[in-house]
């Protein structure tokens, strides 16, 4: 398999070309390279050829920039930001020049894009993903806006992911009134969609931004609501009584939390062996050792966080356990053993 492109090639190319006050169409032109060509490259919906990467830092005069990001130094064990085949990408570039002859393949191609900017997300800080995942989805709003025919509630689904990620990236960038928004949204649509794991997770996803901003009656309302969604997988509904136990803690209400543990425990054993959810597939049953983590140290049983906690975290590739997303549960769990 050809050697992965840098994460931050197709934001580079675009802040330089606007640097240089350069339109796509203009690009194109001194480049050779079709538009559609340059906007997949752009977005990260397509890697540049180390030969196209070369010819778009010489035509911009990048001095060695796009160059060096045509190749990434770094080994890994996963194509990065969707490394589709050229059936693929042609799909994509079609489906945004003419979105009313929407198909399957598109619609799968598309949502390729945004799974690999999801597993992309383990790895690489938000900052650096935040210009390719908007930008893609904007196009994917775009097009559903656009598309006709039986394949739209499929890419409408996709834009309700979409919502969910752009969010996360802009609670990890500090804008939380926004990540909320985005949250919500993504809720009602895929509920309405009849995705109800989605509609859980982005729910869940409230509630966490609840409790990082110190709102722990939001954040049991919203775990709550997570837990009650109509469809979610079960491993969706442990993680959310898991996280409601820790905001009952939180509040006081030990019996309440309590309780709710109790309630995940009782789905527990009817999931043994269940499959992570599509929409996340980070949820599996060591997953859930974080939110039992957590919940225990609100309750006061230290020992118990600190070995939930701890299991989560070795579960976790090491590349992850220093991200700054596994930062909440390393605090925790360093909190859980100065107490044990």
């Amino acid at each position: 398999m050809k050697q992965p492109v840098d994460p931050r090639f197709g934001a580079e190319l675009r802040r330089l070309r606007e640097a240089r006050a350069v339109s796509l169409r203009d690009l194109s032109a001194a480049s050779h390279l079709s538009k559609s060509l340059l906007s997949l490259y752009e977005n990260g919906g397509r890697d540049p050829s180390p030969e196209n990467a070369a010819h778009l830092d010489q035509v911009l005069e990048a001095g060695g920039r796009l160059t060096s990001l045509g190749l990434d130094p770094v080994p890994r064990d996963e194509p990065m930001l969707g490394d589709l085949e050229a059936e693929q990408a042609e799909r994509i570039a079609h489906a945004e020049r003419v979105p009313r002859a929407l198909d399957g393949g598109a619609v799968a191609s598309l949502g390729g894009v945004l799974a690999a900017h999801r597993r992309l997300d383990d790895t690489v800080p938000a900052e650096v993903l935040w210009p390719i995942a908007s930008a893609h989805h904007q196009m994917l709003v775009r097009v559903a806006g656009q598309a006709r025919g039986p394949h739209v509630p499929a890419l409408q689904l996709v834009v309700a992911e979409s919502l969910q990620f752009v969010g996360w990236l802009s609670a990890q960038r500090g804008q939380y009134e926004a990540a909320d928004r985005r949250y919500a949204q993504s809720a009602d649509q895929a509920e309405e969609l009849g995705a109800g794991g989605l509609a859980s997770q982005s729910r869940r996803f409230r509630g966490s931004l609840a409790w990082e901003q110190g709102r722990p009656v939001q954040m049991v309302r919203h775990y709550q609501h997570a837990a009650q969604t109509p469809g979610a997988g079960i491993l969706h509904r442990i993680d959310a009584e898991l996280r409601h136990a820790h905001g009952l803690a939180l509040l006081g209400d030990h019996a309440g939390a309590l309780h709710a543990l109790q309630v995940a425990d009782d789905l527990t054993t009817v999931a043994d062996g269940a499959a992570p959810d599509p929409f996340a597939y980070w949820l599996t049953s060591a997953w859930l050792r974080f939110p039992l983590g957590l919940a225990h140290l609100e309750l006061g049983r230290a020992q118990d966080a600190a070995d939930n906690l701890r299991s989560g975290l070795a579960f976790l590739p090491g590349e992850q356990r220093e991200t700054p997303w596994t930062a909440q549960y390393r605090d925790a769990l360093a909190a859980a053993e100065a107490r044990a």
